[in-house]
């Protein structure tokens, strides 16, 4: 369980952050982040990396802005990944917390999407669905993490206040430059 708490610290950090919620529509000049989830298309508007005291567990959380696609009960979106940063770049393959948890030496990553962060109605949030996918992680010149993740299955697992009645329990997953 001592391995367990920080993690779940540092995850529960991120989805706190990606919840928010700008006022405006200005997108960041950095805007070459996006992610599709289903038909639905996101670009990043805000996004923060941290680290666990001892370096070794990273999380990133990105988020839209506005209207985050003007998409109805799906507008607003936000990613928050969780990985052994430690361990640098490369290959990373996807999976669940008690994963991540369970072995600091794997190269294993988290990846949560959240739609309908832009709206009052309900959200659902979607992750690891069992199937086999890669992630790749590289560093820029800053020290920032980007991650990309070719198309991969996601499936609900979370629904805020009721969620979205019309969404599906799978959607196939796409990011690009996260980070």
């Amino acid at each position: 369980m001592k391995k367990i708490s920080p993690l779940l610290l540092v995850l529960f950090s991120a989805v706190l952050f990606s919840c928010g919620k700008k006022s405006d529509n200005n997108v960041s000049p950095e805007g070459d982040a996006t992610w599709k989830l289903g038909e639905y298309s996101y670009v990043k508007a805000s996004s923060a990396q941290t680290s666990s005291a001892d370096g070794n567990i990273t999380s990133i959380a990105v988020s839209t802005a506005g209207n985050g696609g003007n998409y109805g009960a799906f507008s607003g979106s936000s990613l928050t990944i969780v990985f052994h940063g430690n361990l640098g770049e490369g290959q990373y393959t996807l999976g669940t917390e008690e994963m991540l948890a369970a072995n600091a030496t794997n190269r294993t990553i988290v990846i949560n999407c959240t739609v309908g962060t832009a709206v009052n109605t309900g959200a659902v949030m979607y992750s690891y669905g069992g199937t086999a996918a890669t992630a790749t992680v590289t560093k820029d010149k800053d020290g920032k993490f980007h991650i990309s993740l070719p198309a991969t299955t996601l499936t609900k697992k979370l629904e805020v206040l009721g969620g979205i009645p019309s969404a599906k329990a799978t959607y196939e997953l796409t990011v690009n430059n996260a980070y």
